[in-house]
């Protein structure tokens, strides 16, 4: 290892939590003396932040690890670590199945990494794996944000809905919220730092607050939010349909910082299915939410998870689902097959479908669904909006890629010199999800 610079390679798979975890794990490594590299070749750490969540993740992760074999003969005192929720899932099975893999520790173990590394790289090192403070040792100054001028920042970490096909609850534990003081003054220090939009996570978002007394947790903090000078756009997810009222929705209604991007897993369009899932609501309950957010906050952004093909999942089931995605008419979903995960519920119902059933089904919703999000993209064509600008097009570094209000992509000809602004584009262009713009006087920031 180069003691005087070490660097360290991080990639995030899963969720957004992840990745906020992920900006913690950099802020730690930077304290220490680590650069970050996106070389393999150069850096002394590869370290994978992991999901369990489904197969995929995880063979994708074995995948990479197995590939390094080469250079990890090369280099000796290289170190291969895994985190995230597939290591606290699976823990010392970890380092017997992958035997590469020096380190492995939990999402409650990010703060001891300094302590696990040196421990490391005298041998192979677990984490503890206990529930500790969720958040402690989290501070605004010890994050480094990928852009300096957005945040995703985890407002309650684990889930106490027990659905039957998932595995977080046994991986990250039970609800924990972080206090109301303690995040305006997380808040308000990102703000200090230049940061204009944050993004608030958790397995469920509505659910914040309720472990520490708050009734209406989630609506007092964005409420508290809409006070942070410097914070100008509030994104939030996950909500799950069962907690977000109609009361909270015409709350957040009168926030102006509070974008109009509602993302609402409906997993899927079948009260039999739903309730084999343990999703505790109908789908009428869940049409009627969606209708409440349409009529209080015109303009939202609506969109999705759903799973096919789950255990007793019947043709008439998967009807359901097409004719609810037709309904709702979602701007974008995430879609997946079922995977099993061992430990839930669902993985010991004897009615499990077959990998092509399963398959098909996630064909068909796919190809309705682009439909519908064609459809719906080409609707804001002509349209007129303002964007926060990211980043440089991947394709095109002439171009400039912005995400509006709620949450659509545009990418637009412009200057770098902007990343970081708001600006205002007029759409020229629809894809699926994605647009194609002009800026709107040019040199001239929104």
């Amino acid at each position: 290892m180069n003691k005087s610079h070490p660097k360290f390679l991080l990639t995030t798979f899963g969720c957004q939590m992840n990745q906020a975890d992920s900006q913690r794990l950099r802020g730690l490594l930077a304290s220490i003396g680590y650069a970050e590299t996106e070389n393999e070749e150069e850096a002394d750490l590869i370290l994978f932040n992991t999901c369990c969540v489904r197969q995929h993740a995880e063979q994708r992760l074995i995948g990479r690890i197995q590939s390094l074999i080469n250079h990890k003969k090369r280099n000796s005192h290289l170190i291969i670590g895994v985190s995230g929720c597939m290591a606290q899932n699976m823990q010392a099975e970890l380092l017997e199945a992958l035997p590469l893999v020096d380190l492995v520790f939990g999402p409650n173990d990010i703060e001891e990494l300094p302590l696990l590394l040196q421990r490391a790289a005298n041998g192979k090192t677990l984490g503890s794996f206990i529930g500790k403070g969720a958040f402690d040792g989290d501070s605004a100054d010890g994050i480094v944000l990928s852009r300096p001028f957005s945040a995703m920042i985890n407002i309650i970490r684990g889930c106490t809905n027990f659905c039957s096909y998932c595995i977080v609850p046994y991986v990250r534990g039970p609800e924990i919220s972080r206090p109301l003081s303690e995040l305006k003054n997380y808040i308000s220090d990102l703000a200090a730092r230049g940061v204009s939009e944050v993004t608030l996570l958790g397995q469920n978002v509505n659910a914040y607050g309720r472990d520490i007394g708050l009734e209406e947790g989630f609506t007092q903090l964005l409420e508290m939010i809409e006070g942070i000078d410097g914070i100008k756009w509030v994104r939030f997810m996950t909500s799950h349909p069962r907690d977000f009222s109609l009361a909270s929705i015409k709350r957040i209604a009168q926030l102006k910082k509070v974008c109009e991007q509602y993302h609402l897993p409906v997993q899927s369009g079948s009260n039999h299915i739903l309730e084999l899932m343990k999703r505790g609501y109908s789908r009428e309950m869940y049409v009627e939410l969606i209708d409440a957010v349409r009529e209080n906050i015109p303009g939202a952004s609506l969109s999705t998870d759903i799973i096919c093909g789950f255990p007793g999942e019947r043709e008439q089931d998967f009807a359901d689902t097409l004719e609810l995605v037709q309904k709702v008419r979602y701007e974008s979903a995430f879609m997946y097959y079922y995977s099993l995960r061992n430990g839930t519920e669902a993985a010991k119902m004897t009615e499990q479908l077959s990998e092509n059933e399963k398959k098909a089904r996630l064909a068909k919703l796919i190809e309705v669904q682009n439909l519908i999000s064609l459809e719906e993209s080409r609707k804001l064509i002509g349209q007129e909006y303002e964007l926060l600008t990211e980043s440089a097009a991947a394709r095109d570094q002439s171009h400039l890629v912005g995400k509006t209000r709620s949450g659509r992509s545009v990418d637009f000809p412009g200057d770098k010199s902007l990343i970081g602004s708001y600006v205002k584009v007029r759409i020229e262009k629809a894809r699926n999800w994605t647009l194609s713009g002009t800026l709107l006087n040019p040199g001239e920031k929104a």
